[in-house]
């Protein structure tokens, strides 16, 4: 997964080194009641992505703390990708942890919170699913009955909930990314 962290990336590079999907983060908020922005690498990486077939997927990082700023993230999210093919989940990804008792919600609003902003997703016709760590889906966030995108850095990760797709570190190496970057395993389930 990328972001402006990962500054100019070489997208056939990481087509050629076997990369078989890419999420792409659309932006965040200045804080809890700040305007939403772009990230600055944003159309760069999904116009290139695009280009060399790569399949994408979204998050937002979120300092949403009302349901009616969920929503209204979620709005904004979908305007940004509209032009875009994407092909897999938006991602809800809220993290801030540190600060929780300034955003006044309780696990259960927070849990709704995060629904209601998936619910808008799926409502647009997109997949939407949580992105969160290991710690957190244990114990604190409630069911979403949305797929999860697990932040669990490890060679064998012991969460023993469902998850569609696992953030195994941060310090990955791949072909056309100068530095580090998230590295994820997908799971396909075959009925």
């Amino acid at each position: 997964d990328v972001s402006k962290w990962q500054q100019d990336i070489d997208f056939n590079a990481l087509k050629e080194a076997g990369v078989e999907f890419v999420f792409i983060r659309v932006g965040s908020s200045s804080g809890i009641n700040g305007e939403n922005y772009l990230d600055s690498k944003f159309i760069q990486n999904i116009s290139n992505a695009n280009a060399v077939g790569i399949p994408v997927g979204i998050y937002f990082y979120s300092y949403a703390n009302t349901y009616k700023r969920a929503v209204s993230d979620a709005l904004w999210v979908i305007d940004k990708i509209k032009d875009y093919k994407v092909d897999l989940n938006i991602a809800f990804d809220w993290e801030n942890w540190n600060s929780f008792n300034d955003f006044d919600l309780s696990f259960f609003g927070l849990t709704n919170m995060a629904k209601r902003f998936m619910d808008t997703v799926k409502d647009a016709g997109y997949d939407a699913m949580l992105y969160s760590s290991k710690t957190y889906l244990e114990n604190i966030w409630m069911s979403v009955d949305y797929p999860v995108w697990l932040a669990h850095y490890t060679k064998n990760t012991n969460y023993a909930g469902d998850y569609s797709y696992w953030q195994i570190c941060s310090n990955g190496k791949v072909d056309g990314i100068n530095g580090d970057v998230d590295i994820d395993i997908r799971y396909i389930f075959i009925l």
